[in-house]
């Protein structure tokens, strides 16, 4: 898959790498992995950067639908995109349509995602 995953339990970090092109069917496999790991309550940063997609706004809302639609998604965490700064609309756009979700931000700089992904990332006092 042209998305590579990678989850730190420790830091409650879920990292996502898109890189080549990624098909709308590739963001919808990620949107299921993160549902199906059980960590809807870590922080999310998806880097964007190497990656290119088209995708309409239906598809995007269905993504945005899907999340919404599991049990758990009052606890998801922040989210935040990392993109090109001449790219990076579809990454914006779902910020738009989910922003009132959970913390959700688009960035230029991994630096910035993670400082800002950290800032709002809740800790469960039973879980530390």
């Amino acid at each position: 898959m042209p998305i590579h995953i990678e989850i730190s339990d420790l830091d409650r970090l879920v990292i996502a790498v898109a890189l080549g092109e990624i098909t709308p069917d590739d963001i919808t496999e990620v949107a299921r992995e993160f549902v199906k790991t059980g960590r809807q309550h870590y922080g999310k940063i998806i880097d964007t950067t190497a990656g290119s997609a088209i995708m309409d706004e239906s598809r995007l809302a269905a993504i945005a639908a899907f999340m919404r639609a599991d049990p758990r998604a009052g606890a998801r965490g922040p989210l935040a995109f990392v993109v090109d700064p001449k790219r990076g609309e579809i990454a914006q756009k779902f910020a738009e349509m989910t922003a009132d979700e959970r913390p959700v931000k688009v960035f230029h700089s991994l630096r910035a995602a993670r400082a800002w992904v950290r800032e709002n990332t809740k800790v469960d006092s039973n879980l530390a």
